[in-house]
């Protein structure tokens, strides 16, 4: 068995004593040695003499392991290894764990522990017993569960899974299972130490061979084995803490490879194509959510709608797409000045219609603060100017339609049924809705549309695609 930390000879291994406080109970006190005692004073521990390590019940047939700090430079010199987790039961269906040993000597316990201890446990007394190093992942993630301080596998064909007991002191866990951890975990260290090595030999190459002569010696890419990746990732490993220079590389690394895995992975790059969606949308959300109630100039919700164009497609029954941010639209005088520019210009992909955006700010009034009359309220001065600017601009843009049309050949641009758009301020309070629902369904050519009620629109896809992709 591999030995960790200070070595010791002979002279210098503990001893057990046994005890027996019940009938078919055999206790094992550890003591240790005279010159590990003397090396734990002259570090400044209290040595008590000896304690318990293992316990025995027979009748049962329940092994219960107590693991120890042995080494006694350790500050912790013959308190339990594992902090919180004093011990470790083992119980048995049959003879697994436990062969036909009488248990009356030193030696009797001694051959038990060498040869009836399953896989995953040290055998050596002198090395505190408990798990081996290589488990140290197991014990650190149940000692992250308050209250437990025993752990017990159980070897039962019926049991397969993990549990808690003894009002949540015990870890249960099939022997079944343990195993499994073990193995992988054993796995995961032979990957990591060849990849060490590879990696070794790589730097090696390029700094003693490459250096030297590069045209003998070229650089060469990583020795890197087929699922090398797959390993490292695993099947359900979640990483949150990843570095931007982690999340670049990976980027470049989908989009190095992403025609090749078209062909055999093309549902998975669907699936991630969603995914990335998904959380571009979420992202979205957040921001606006966000900042709608702050008050942030109409420049900033501009940017938002360039960098995220799809919302203004939300806003029509039809397929649009933006053809220009602050269109030039028509209308300049001799003297140059008089252009109408509108925040965006429009076009139906279907019909090469054309719409003419307004983009304003959440917190723009859209009715009046005083009423008429009757419950009743006119929409406020600013929406009435942005109305009119809107419909200057349609206007303006159909006079000129031609002569854009010309300047602008890539775009099949279409004079008839020019509609604007204007987003602006939030739905007010319940009494004045019916006022601003009458002036906005009076308008002719003009839509208006809030930004929560955009910001409903955007939920409302994000859980459509949230239902698809669960």
């Amino acid at each position: 068995m591999a030995q960790y930390g200070l070595q010791y000879g002979d002279q210098d291994r503990g001893k057990f004593s046994l005890e027996r406080p019940e009938n078919y109970i055999v206790d094992a006190y550890w003591r240790p040695s005279a010159s590990r005692v003397e090396m734990a004073r002259r570090s400044g521990q209290i040595v008590l003499g000896h304690a318990l390590m293992l316990r025995l019940d027979i009748a049962r047939r329940v092994t219960k392991i107590f693991p120890l700090y042995t080494m006694p430079d350790n500050a912790k010199f013959l308190d339990p290894k594992y902090g919180q987790i004093k011990s470790i039961e083992l119980v048995v269906g049959d003879e697994k764990f436990s062969p036909d040993y009488s248990f009356d000597t030193v030696d009797d316990v001694e051959a038990y522990i060498a040869e009836g201890l399953p896989k995953g446990l040290l055998t050596d007394p002198n090395f505190g017993l408990g798990f081996d190093r290589r488990l140290k992942f197991f014990t650190d993630n149940i000692s992250k569960l308050e209250g437990v301080n025993n752990v017990r596998l159980l070897y039962r064909e019926d049991y397969e899974e993990v549990s808690l007991s003894d009002e949540g002191k015990t870890y249960e866990i099939s022997y079944q299972l343990f195993d499994e951890l073990r193995r992988a975990g054993g796995r995961s260290d032979a990957a990591a130490q060849e990849q060490s090595r590879r990696r070794k030999t790589q730097i090696g190459y390029t700094n003693l061979l490459t250096r030297l002569d590069p045209k003998k010696f070229p650089l060469t890419p990583l020795d890197r084995k087929p699922d090398d990746i797959a390993n490292a990732i695993g099947p359900a490993m979640i990483d949150v803490k990843l570095s931007n220079k982690d999340r670049s590389s990976i980027i470049r690394l989908a989009k190095e490879t992403v025609r090749k895995s078209l062909r055999s992975e093309g549902s998975g790059l669907a699936k991630l194509h969603e995914e990335i969606e998904l959380a571009s949308l979420d992202q979205l959300i957040k921001i606006i959510d966000t900042n709608i109630s702050k008050c942030l100039p109409e420049s900033h919700w501009q940017q938002q709608f360039t960098l995220n164009p799809f919302i203004l497609d939300m806003t029509f029954g039809a397929p649009m797409v933006v053809v220009q941010g602050q269109a030039h639209v028509g209308g300049k005088l001799l003297d140059g000045s008089g252009e109408k520019i509108a925040d965006f210009l429009m076009r139906n992909r279907m019909t090469d219609s054309v719409a003419l955006v307004e983009i304003k700010t959440p917190q723009t009034e859209l009715l009046s603060k005083k009423e008429y009359r009757g419950g009743v309220y006119g929409p406020s001065s600013e929406l009435a100017a942005t109305v009119i600017q809107n419909l200057d601009q349609i206007g303006k843009f159909s006079e000129e339609i031609h002569l854009t049309r010309s300047k602008n050949g890539m775009y099949d641009l279409r004079g008839h049924g020019i509609k604007g758009v204007i987003v602006a301020g939030v739905m007010p309070d319940a009494p004045k809705r019916r006022s601003l629902e009458l002036y906005r369904s009076s308008l002719h050519g003009v839509w208006i549309i809030t930004f929560d009620e955009l910001l409903v629109k955007l939920k409302s896809l994000r859980d459509l695609l949230s239902g698809a992709l669960a």
